[in-house]
């Protein structure tokens, strides 16, 4: 239960949030990083990619799978160490196609220009509106509640 809570939780920002938002606050999140020399730009894109290209990587484990069982592998026969090693013939496509598609993306941003976060600006800035500080309150009451929960 709790383990699916934490996935939900972790995955409601990406599910509600457009990736252009999603970056931008990430980098606003990590930006006082940059006194420490922690380029918080290229962090919050690489997040925001890592993000999108989770659906993508599933897919594709899925079409490695199927061709796999086509081929007469099992997956899910034997013991866990087995299971393990059944795996291993999924990583090298994946990691294959993976590669590729990171290739592609760093051609197709360099052949845009694409610049890291040197002297971006922003077409739209963010700032707290009100459903802001109603999920801030919100979250601060649940966490309190279930602090005030655990020691009571």
């Amino acid at each position: 239960m709790r383990l699916a809570l934490l996935i939900l939780i972790a995955f409601l920002p990406t599910l509600t949030t457009p990736p252009i938002k999603l970056t931008a606050g990430l980098e606003s999140i990590i930006s006082p990083l940059r006194r420490l020399g922690v380029p918080a730009h290229e962090l919050a894109m690489m997040m925001t990619l890592a993000l999108r290209f989770i659906p993508t990587l599933l897919q594709e484990a899925e079409v490695v799978i199927s061709a796999q069982r086509s081929r007469g592998a099992g997956f899910t026969t034997g013991s866990p160490a087995r299971w393990a090693r059944s795996l291993l013939p999924l990583f090298v496509p994946l990691f294959a196609g993976a590669l590729r598609r990171a290739d592609d993306l760093a051609v197709a941003m360099e052949s845009r220009c694409y610049r890291g976060g040197a002297n971006r600006t922003r077409m739209n800035a963010l700032k707290f509106s009100a459903a802001d500080y109603v999920v801030i309150g919100v979250t601060m009451a649940v966490l309190a509640g279930v602090i005030a929960l655990r020691f009571v």
